[in-house]
């Protein structure tokens, strides 16, 4: 994997973070959204080494920390954790479409319950309990499906193969 590749990883990244800030921010469903940051640091992690996902993840979520009004910190912790746990899974990620399909379900799901609890260490979770429930539980699915459609395009990105001719 060459530098090019992280530079791909982190080109998709800023594209994420802008469509998260300015379209997906306003289409909620049920009170809840994709988040897309989160699902492109999961699509990408499969094609890298774990050096650069944990430095995909730590600048995703620092990136989205300068952007939101969240405490600085919280959401680079968040996906850096997320993309560490991707890293030490990605055998059984890349074993077959299912185990990826699942892995974007339950890494969606980490990520959201611990945006939650460390969010309420710095007495962020000011909503109501339904609707963090809600999050918690509509985020994940919402994910996967956009995962699903979104592998693709994110696999053909940063593969070395398909890049061969460019």
């Amino acid at each position: 994997m060459g530098s090019r590749t992280v530079l791909w990883a982190l080109s998709i990244v800023g594209i994420a973070i802008i469509l998260q800030t300015t379209l997906f921010d306003q289409l909620a469903l049920f009170d809840a959204y994709p988040d897309v940051v989160l699902l492109v640091v999961i699509l990408s992690a499969r094609y890298l080494d774990p050096d650069p996902t944990l430095l995909l993840g730590f600048t995703a979520g620092f990136s989205l920390d300068l952007l939101g009004t969240s405490p600085m910190g919280l959401r680079a912790l968040v996906l850096t954790l997320v993309a560490y746990g991707l890293t030490r899974s990605k055998e059984w990620i890349d074993s077959n479409p299912i185990t990826s399909i699942l892995s974007t379900l339950l890494f969606s799901l980490l990520g959201v319950v611990l945006l939650a609890l460390i969010g309420t260490l710095f007495n962020q979770a000011a909503t109501a309990g339904g609707t963090v429930l809600r999050t918690i539980l509509l985020v994940p699915v919402y994910n996967t499906v956009l995962g699903i459609l979104l592998a693709p395009f994110i696999g053909r990105a940063l593969s070395p193969r398909s890049r061969a001719l460019v």
